[in-house]
């Protein structure tokens, strides 16, 4: 396929990265063996006990929020998904928690996603991090500020705007790295994760598959600030947050696209040894079954806000662009 050169040079990717790993491996098949991929998960397991084992930590409450599912995407070869049942009252969802034993400076996570007819808006969700001499069990980071040296991580997440936004809402980048602002200002000294979106809102379907993929790319030295962030949806280029790539202005703790200066990337870290080492399939409904505002019920919408239901497949991680699901010519 021949990649015409405005997307080139709008993206900052090479033809080869557009084309993505998954164009050479039609359903997949064999994708876990290309260079670049660093791990699969199709979720055609046997039994959710034997998925576990492929994980560095699974969190499955009294063994009630994963099932596998005849639910599969379109174009799948495969014959099941994983289903997560979050239930009000008896646990806050799930996750399967992968840490690698070498990092890479560039981490590209594609994973797909569907979210039931009546689901609410969600807390947290699917994040890459990179934490330095990580235990093998997620770290909490709420509220902190995080050190260059150790640890820095972002979420691809639905993000409701109070309201603003359908259900589940709009893909956000949910971001806590050594640089980032306080909700409190510029003299603050609490932080929560920093939001990135693009101008136009993202929104995300129910009950509907959809092909997410994101992307950290490690600063190049330790004083730099070249990193960068970007995702698409169904192969398409949402957002991207990298020197110059997009124009905005910091409110409080939301980089605004638009009008204003160009973005001067991220300074990630400011160590070398720091780099992309985990990748979180996150499924977190704690404040949103606690009642917070920002997941209130949006007047006129279907929520289910007592049992909430997702499902994932066709899960990769690697160091370059994946792609959709492609099918033989």
């Amino acid at each position: 396929m021949r990649i015409p050169l405005l997307l080139l040079l709008f993206t900052g990717l090479t033809a080869a990265e557009l084309e993505g790993i998954a164009a050479r491996h039609p359903g997949d098949v064999d994708i876990a063996n290309h260079p670049a991929v660093l791990f699969v998960e199709d979720f055609e397991s046997p039994t959710i006990e034997g998925m576990n084992k492929r994980w560095t930590e699974a969190k499955n409450p009294k063994q009630e929020v994963f099932a596998f599912s005849d639910n599969v995407p379109t174009g799948s070869p495969g014959k099941q998904s994983l289903q997560m049942t979050a239930t009000k009252g008896k646990n806050d969802g799930g996750h399967l928690w992968k840490l690698f034993e070498r990092g890479a400076d560039t981490m590209h996570a594609r994973f797909y996603v569907k979210f039931a007819k009546d689901h609410p808006y969600v807390h947290h969700f699917v994040k890459i991090g990179a934490w330095r001499d990580s235990p093998r069990w997620p770290q909490g980071e709420a509220g902190k500020l995080h050190d260059g040296t150790k640890s820095f991580q972002t979420g691809i997440e639905p993000e409701s705007g109070y309201g603003k936004y359908e259900p589940p809402g709009v893909w956000h980048f949910y971001t806590y790295w050594q640089g980032m602002k306080s909700w409190q200002g510029a003299q603050g000294t609490s932080f929560y994760g920093n939001s990135f979106a693009p101008e136009k809102p993202a929104q995300i379907p129910r009950d509907r598959w959809q092909c997410v993929e994101f992307m950290v790319k490690a600063n190049s030295t330790p004083e730099a600030s070249d990193g960068e962030q970007a995702f698409w949806v169904d192969g398409v280029l949402i957002g991207r947050w990298a020197p110059g790539s997009a124009t905005g202005a910091w409110k409080r703790d939301r980089f605004v696209n638009g009008a204003g200066e160009p973005f001067p990337g991220y300074q990630w870290r400011t160590d070398g040894a720091v780099k992309p080492n985990v990748f979180w399939l996150l499924y977190y409904m704690e404040q949103v079954f606690g009642g917070h505002d920002q997941y209130q019920n949006r007047t006129g919408a279907t929520m289910n806000s007592e049992v909430t239901q997702v499902w994932f497949d066709h899960v990769v991680v690697a160091t370059s662009y994946i792609g959709p699901l492609t099918t033989k010519p």
